[in-house]
């Protein structure tokens, strides 16, 4: 029988097959030879002399090859399996923070010590427009792409694995915006009373926790007023344009992750908003006010004029989706079923970025404490 990670294979035509790396072609591709015999052991035996032959000379693929070239085969090894707007952030990291500086360093010259302090240089003046610092979270992202790209150069042969380590910033705590239930109640207010697109996106997020680009593809269809659920199963996001062009196009396609495409359940004040906007629209998209859907630009421009309109602070949009998850934790929902609601894989997810108790809830639960002691 086949071994695990022996690469041979028993073949339809009754032979058995035997493949092994044997170095690196001028492109950068991996080279491959295979080896044929009536047996199992036969093979073996010679994958095992093909082997001793023909050994990878990693020093060699190590001097041929610098980080950028390695960061280019990465992103199209990563394709398949990220999603366009993955990859177009990753290519601006890598052409215009990574590879302006790294991108011509020799991977045998390319030691943590160089990288570690490349991190450190980021984080302290890696701004693109005046040289201004960058958060720890940018900067993180920044080291995770050169630690994958590192990574698949030794699993590829062109170098051997990094020996140091390669050291990410620690997290920032994140001060999420929450809005006070007093000016959320204005808000819901002033959107009962103009009923539009926006204040329906408004809504979305307020009452179903929707992420703007969620917000702005979401069709009729996907509004069940029946069931009283809404299914989310896609996203406004932007992606490449025609092949060989730098220029990105605004689609929809499939939500952030697997977890992201969800139903959640319509509450009674949402309920109301979308059957009234359903007799008045005329696009397919809820938001929408013609036929095709809204960019994210767009909503958020509408959102910040009606905030303004109103004389109301400036409350970015995300920031709903914040204050639902907070409501929801303040009403005693369930962690489980606000992970979901929220489309996030697990709950840690969920109770350590986006649920921040208000100071409400805080007093509430001094008081509990009290009663305890009293």
């Amino acid at each position: 029988m086949p071994r695990r990670g022996e690469n041979i294979r028993k073949r339809k035509d009754g032979r058995w097959e035997g493949r092994c790396r044997i170095g690196t072609r001028p492109d950068g591709a991996p080279c491959y030879r295979s080896v044929y015999g009536k047996t199992y052991c036969e093979v073996k035996t010679k994958l095992s002399a093909l082997k001793q032959k023909s050994p990878l000379d990693i020093s060699t693929a190590r001097k041929e090859r610098c980080f950028r070239d390695v960061s280019e085969l990465w992103i199209r090894a990563n394709r398949i399996r990220l999603k366009d707007s993955t990859i177009l952030k990753y290519e601006f990291l890598l052409d215009k923070h990574i590879n302006p500086v790294l991108g011509g360093i020799r991977l045998s010259q390319l030691s943590s010590t160089v990288v570690n302090e490349f991190l450190y240089q980021k984080m302290n003046n890696g701004g693109l427009r005046n040289h201004s610092s960058l958060s720890p979270s940018y900067v993180r992202t920044i080291t995770i792409i050169i630690q994958a790209v590192l990574a698949f150069a030794a699993a590829e042969g062109y170098c051997p694995p990094s020996a140091a380590p390669i050291y990410k910033p620690a997290p920032e705590k994140r001060n999420l915006q929450i809005m006070e239930i007093a000016t959320q109640r204005r808000l819901e207010s002033l959107c009962r009373k103009n009923r539009n697109g926006t204040t329906t996106g408004i809504l979305l997020a307020l009452y179903a926790g929707l992420r703007i680009g969620e917000v702005c593809a979401l069709t009729w269809e996907d509004v069940d007023f029946q069931e009283k659920i809404i299914h989310v199963r896609r996203t406004v996001s932007r992606a490449r344009g025609e092949t060989g062009s730098t220029k990105t196009v605004l689609t929809i396609t499939g939500p952030k992750s697997k977890a992201s495409v969800r139903d959640i359940p319509i509450s009674e004040p949402l309920l109301d908003g979308l059957r009234e906007m359903k007799k008045r629209s005329r696009s397919q998209y809820v938001v929408s006010d013609h036929i095709g859907f809204l960019s994210t630009r767009t909503f958020d421009y509408r959102y910040r004029h009606f905030l303004r309109l109103h004389r109301m602070d400036h409350i970015h949009f995300h920031a709903l989706r914040h204050t639902f998850a907070t409501r929801c934790i303040e009403s005693g929902v369930d962690e489980k079923s606000l992970s979901e609601m929220l489309g996030h894989a697990s709950v840690s997810t969920t109770m350590d970025i986006y649920v921040h108790p208000s100071m409400e809830l805080k007093r509430q639960q001094i008081q509990k404490m009290s009663v305890l002691t009293a």
